[in-house]
């Protein structure tokens, strides 16, 4: 109200309503890069690793892995018309989220598989450890004290599986709930 008191009073408010203006826009501004930044960390992929395929036989096939950030590829013989990966998550709470924590994650094996149950019931499954040691003690141990622990949502296993396609080269992501496998 001092504002309007005085010589000038139009230049003033002019003053007053252009401080008001930036101040909403500044806020807008802000509340779009708060809402961008939850969408980005509840949504968001990370390459874990990518993964080309060869037929050896009707049955039998040859899966290369390579982590993301490496060049080194390992290559593993398995049994199947279907490749699958598996491994730990744990699911912080959504403020940790929001705040930036992504989910932690570590695959620990992948596997072939048959897509016909009959086939699968026919031939064991072929497996493949990943990651060293074979026991992902820090998973684990969050599993088992998950119940008590008020910043984890959930300690669980994920597994994502595709069919083997020798021509293309897909690619694992971890989201902040699970494995996802996609064709490059």
């Amino acid at each position: 109200l001092g504002v309007l008191r005085g010589p000038g009073v139009l230049r003033r408010v002019r003053k007053l309503v252009d401080a008001a203006v930036c101040a909403l826009l500044g806020g807008l501004l802000v509340g779009v890069l708060i809402l961008l930044w939850a969408f980005l960390a509840f949504s968001g992929e990370t390459l874990v690793a990518q993964v080309s395929t060869r037929r050896l036989s009707q049955t039998e096939f040859e899966l290369t892995y390579t982590p993301s950030g490496t060049d080194r590829g390992r290559t593993m013989r398995l049994r199947g018309d279907q490749w699958a990966v598996s491994g730990g998550l744990v699911k912080w709470h959504p403020w940790l989220t929001a705040m930036g924590w992504a989910s932690y994650h570590k695959p620990m094996r992948l596997s072939g598989q048959f897509s016909s149950l009959e086939e699968q019931r026919r031939r064991p499954p072929t497996v493949e450890g990943i990651a060293e040691p074979g026991v992902d003690r820090f998973w684990e141990a969050v599993y088992w004290a998950d119940p008590v622990l008020p910043f984890v949502e959930a300690a669980y296993g994920s597994s994502a599986y595709a069919y083997v396609e020798p021509a293309a080269v897909q690619a694992i992501y971890v989201t902040p709930s699970g494995y996802l496998i996609k064709r490059k």
